[in-house]
């Protein structure tokens, strides 16, 4: 290796060890456009066998012939990258299909060999998948700043509308954690909105916090903007993770937050019901009858905790905390 990639190599894996794949020189022109924090699907039988997040790329063919015996027909696997994130998964190919086939294909890819996807079909996988990436994370600029006292707002990020069951994620030092179950609760969702006639932008809120799972903006003015956050159960333990993670993607909203809503795959307990509507926080969960059920906090109370969720009404820049 040179001494540049092996650096590289180093700044990206302090611990000295990394997993490592590769392609031979019939992929050049697809490795060439890879970089860090991009995202990888592993696939075989059937399935995405594991998610991983591309580190450090380089073309030495050296590196390489160390790793892997020459390939037959392409030679030596020359293009190689490092992975700072990886995690085994197992999503079929029919959740994937749904994210990735354009309404000309006839549908029955097997992803065999290496593609790049970019673009509008790249951001309906991402999102299909609810992977967040700890490149993108640490890129944020969403951030406390412990110095000035301020927050930084967060940025918004597109939502597709899909119909994947596939995974989410919990990204914590450069690794995300696959949990289909919050994922299929979130498409079920957003398609159940646009089934009612909900003709808000559903997209997600990016800050340094985390990534929310749906983020409702009004097309027009005078409609409601909400913060939607899933969880994989109805357990007093994930409300606590919701009311945690509601209170903190307000903060760094860009604009106006209108309302704060829990989704859980089945109804809480009612005293965890009354607890979130305590914070102003609305509770959904399927039903048989209607789809999905509303469990809306109180307005006084929502009125109320407006003042605490952001605490200034000025969403053009910092926001100063109160106190108190």
């Amino acid at each position: 290796m040179t001494a540049n990639e092996f650096d590289h190599l180093a700044d990206l894996h302090p611990d000295g060890s990394a997993r490592f794949w590769a392609t031979p020189r019939n992929h050049d022109k697809i490795m060439a456009r890879l970089k860090q924090g991009d995202v990888v699907l592993f696939t075989g039988r059937n399935h995405v066998r594991a998610i991983g997040e591309v580190g450090c790329s380089f073309k030495n063919s050296a590196a390489g012939n160390a790793m892997w015996p020459p390939q037959e027909t392409h030679g030596p696997y020359l293009n190689v990258y490092s992975l700072i994130s990886f995690q085994p998964v197992e999503i079929p190919y029919t959740d994937l299909r749904k994210l990735t086939d354009t309404p000309a294909s006839k549908g029955g890819d097997n992803y065999m060999g290496a593609r790049l996807y970019d673009n509008d079909r790249a951001e309906r996988i991402l999102d299909g998948l609810l992977i967040d990436t700890a490149t993108e994370l640490q890129a944020s600029d969403g951030s406390v700043d412990t110095d000035t006292d301020t927050w930084q707002l967060g940025e918004v990020v597109a939502g597709e509308t899909h119909n994947a069951d596939s995974a989410s994620r919990v990204v914590h030092a450069g690794a995300f954690v696959a949990d289909r179950a919050e994922s299929r609760l979130v498409v079920s969702y957003k398609q159940f909105l646009l089934d009612c006639g909900d003709q808000r932008r559903q997209q997600r809120l990016k800050s340094k916090v985390g990534f929310s799972d749906i983020y409702l903006l009004p097309r027009e003015t005078g409609g409601v903007t909400e913060i939607v956050e899933a969880k994989s159960s109805a357990s007093h333990d994930k409300v606590r993770e919701a009311l945690a993670q509601l209170l903190d993607y307000v903060i760094h909203a860009n604009c106006k937050v209108d309302a704060l809503t829990a989704l859980f795959p089945e109804r809480p307990s009612h005293r965890d019901i009354r607890w979130l509507g305590n914070y102003g926080i609305g509770c959904v969960f399927p039903s048989a009858e209607i789809g999905f059920m509303t469990v809306p906090p109180s307005d006084s109370r929502v009125a109320f905790m407006k003042q605490l969720w952001q605490p200034t009404n000025d969403r053009s820049g910092a926001r100063h905390r109160t106190s108190g």
